[in-house]
């Protein structure tokens, strides 16, 4: 597997062209977190700092063309990678939204715990 790395603005284009491979309109550039961990060409994922000592685990995305065997293995580290810069910033408790099977699997072996369904709102400003 490729190196894990910390993420750069420079690095929006692969991540948008992996989004628009999956048929998911990527989000602006200044919407993501400056906390990113990417293996490049395979997968990225993003922490979300707030102002308590609670994180958000956003903006998980992986290359469709690439190996699913490698994409998985990716995405482990940089959940990794996240949860010790996590720690490092003071936060307590972490959070992330899905309504993936597949991440919802991920997120019970690494340790989350199942809170219940919401429905997730936003208002572009």
């Amino acid at each position: 597997m490729a190196k894990i790395r910390r993420y750069n603005i420079e690095d929006y284009g692969q991540i948008a062209s992996w989004l628009n491979g999956w048929k998911i309109k990527p989000p602006a550039a200044d919407t993501l977190s400056d906390i990113g961990y990417i293996v490049d060409d395979t997968a990225c994922g993003f922490l979300y700092l707030t102002n308590s000592s609670v994180g958000l685990l956003e903006g998980f995305v992986s290359n469709p063309k690439s190996d699913k065997n490698d994409r998985d293995s990716a995405i482990n580290w940089i959940t990794l990678n996240l949860i010790d810069h996590a720690r490092s910033e003071g936060v307590k408790v972490l959070k992330c939204e899905t309504k993936l099977e597949e991440v919802i699997n991920r997120a019970n072996n690494f340790g989350f715990n199942e809170i219940g369904q919401f429905k997730v709102m936003m208002r572009e400003l």
